[in-house]
């Protein structure tokens, strides 16, 4: 595993942390995330129910348990990310090299990095119906960057593809600048994006936290 040092923000008072930013996750890695951010999904879960907010209005990344996605890291085409910080990890990522190509006209057929998972710890969430305003910001910018370095590192240009869930279609759309394909059936009708390569070397130029 290898690891850079980072700086994320506190959301409290805007003050940058340093944090680390890891690479060549293992699974037994994912399970400690699992682990980890158990107890706090369920209290979020129950303060869900408490104040009655419409389930359409849940995170739809609640139900993600990392420890399930653990024996994924056997493959030898994925890798995991992850961004620790106060000795917890605050965000994790899972892509893979292999399972598709690019969609886009420009690069079509071309290799890309799939990112197949990526999610921020329960405390980090944005989840006004129940007063929660989220500990740490812009994890999910550092983990994107980092996909997008990891395709430039396999000789891909920068190419990423994935497919949002649709609370995170903005994100991607906006902070992330990709370009939506449109619906695919075969991935429960998850809205399917790419970042081409002219557009990851405008994100790179950026930095992790833009």
């Amino acid at each position: 595993m290898s690891s850079e040092t980072i700086r994320i923000q506190r959301r409290s008072d805007g003050v940058d942390i340093e944090a680390t930013l890891l690479d060549g996750m293992a699974p037994q890695d994912f399970v400690v995330v699992g682990n980890e951010w158990a107890a706090e999904r369920s209290m979020v879960m129950q303060e869900l129910l408490k104040s009655a907010v419409p389930r359409n209005q849940w995170p739809q990344s609640l139900h993600w348990d990392w420890r399930r996605k653990a024996p994924e890291l056997t493959l030898l085409e994925a890798s995991g990310f992850g961004v620790i910080c106060e000795r917890q990890w605050q965000g994790v990522m899972l892509t893979k090299t292999a399972s598709y190509t690019a969609r886009l006209d420009l690069d079509k057929g071309k290799p890309l990095v799939y990112i197949d998972f990526l999610e921020v710890a329960p405390w980090n969430w944005i989840i006004p119906e129940i007063d929660r305003a989220g500990r740490f910001r812009a994890l999910g910018s550092v983990l994107f960057w980092r996909a997008v370095k990891q395709s430039e590192e396999e000789g891909f240009r920068g190419r990423v593809g994935l497919h949002a869930l649709p609370q995170a279609e903005p994100f991607y759309e906006k902070a992330c600048g990709m370009t939506s394909l449109g619906r695919d059936v075969a991935k429960q009708d998850l809205l399917y994006m790419e970042l081409s390569g002219q557009q990851a070397a405008k994100l790179l130029k950026k930095g992790k936290t833009q």
